[in-house]
């Protein structure tokens, strides 16, 4: 068993992102949480693309959150150059790296969108259901998944799946984009219990590798297995959403299109659509 000690040292990569400031700010409670990304303050300075800088912000630590991801700007995700290089090359840089110097315990901010079309389709989302991405940064949540599940099996890595729907303030409605929802469906989720999930998942006993939904707005049980995740790591989300207006479920995660405009609803189905951490 790789189980973290509280108190060890814990890489966040993305930590500068809006989801990656509440997991440091959260595993900072726990564990000696070291902060790495391209920029933000406080932070390792340092791309997930470039393996000396990984080697040297890694070096003593016991576990690993992969929480970065390509930047949402106008373009980027039309072609798959940069998220299969920030998104894909970056995490398997991550576990390789990891798997070097002996980091056992991983935890990998996934996505509900890794089974997009059964969103679409309305289906209940079970941990049994293969891959149905739709899109290019479904398809490069999906690989991670896969490159996660590949150092799992060949270098016994113990990694903590989390997919989160639509990452958004339980206390406003405020996403990372300054954008105000006006209600909140199923698959709203705070940043602060997804860290509260990722530091339990480090400390779970006996973890192969598992994915775990995450999300926890109005009736979010039915639409997804979120009782494993509360059984298995002992996870209770604090923002359930219930003060705020109901708004109807679009099908698939509160995710931002291209212009980063609200397409409706929480958003439709929509090939071009980006995660929003």
């Amino acid at each position: 068993m790789a189980v973290v000690s509280l108190g060890a040292s814990v890489l966040v990569t993305g930590a500068g992102g809006f989801l990656g400031r509440h997991l440091v700010d959260v595993l900072g409670r726990d564990f000696s949480a070291r902060a790495f990304d391209v920029q933000g303050e406080s932070v390792i300075k340092g791309s997930v693309t470039d393996r000396a800088a990984l080697e040297s912000a890694m070096e003593g630590v016991t576990g690993l959150v992969i929480g970065h991801m390509a930047p949402n700007r106008d373009g980027i995700y039309d072609d798959p150059a940069v998220p299969f290089d920030i998104n894909v090359k970056g995490a398997a840089l991550c576990l390789q790296v990891a798997a070097e110097l002996g980091v056992k315990r991983v935890v990998l901010i996934s996505s509900t969108t890794v089974v997009g079309r059964d969103l679409a389709a309305r289906r209940f989302l079970s941990r049994d259901l293969p891959p149905s991405p739709h899109g290019l940064y479904a398809l490069t949540k999906t690989l991670q998944e896969v490159i996660a599940r590949y150092y799992h099996e060949e270098h016994g890595m113990e990694v903590a799946m989390l997919r989160p729907a639509y990452v958004v303030s339980g206390e406003d409605l405020v996403d990372k984009y300054g954008n105000r929802k006006p209600g909140a469906d199923w698959q709203a989720i705070d940043p602060r219990d997804i860290a509260e999930a990722a530091s339990a998942a480090l400390l779970l006993d006996g973890l192969g590798c598992e994915p775990f939904y995450l999300v926890a707005g109005p009736e979010a049980e039915a639409h997804a297995d979120i009782a494993y995740t509360m059984e298995r790591l002992g996870w209770q989300p604090r923002y359930r959403f219930d003060e705020f207006p109901r708004q109807d479920s679009q099908t698939v995660p509160g995710e931002e299109t291209r212009s980063g405009e609200s397409s409706g609803g929480f958003y439709r189905l929509n090939p071009k659509r980006v995660g929003n951490q």
